[in-house]
């Protein structure tokens, strides 16, 4: 992965971050922001899933998994 590839990987998880968040929001305003209710239990199973994707692409940045440019 180049460098390019890791900012580009870490936009697109910051932008589906904000679609999360615009729903949780949308949630919150009609009392379905909470545990038992099955779309916020899925929208959060989608926010972990995203936290450890950018965790492993941090891991991989620091660890020096990049490849060159081409």
């Amino acid at each position: 992965m180049t460098l390019d590839e890791y900012n580009n990987a870490v936009k697109q998880i910051m932008g589906e971050q904000q679609s999360i968040a615009q729903t949780t929001a949308q949630l919150a305003m009609t009392g379905k922001a909470n545990p038992t209710s099955p779309e916020f239990t899925q929208i959060m199973a989608k926010q972990w899933s995203l936290v450890q994707q950018m965790a492993k692409l941090n891991t991989d940045l620091m660890m020096g998994v990049m490849s060159p440019k081409k």
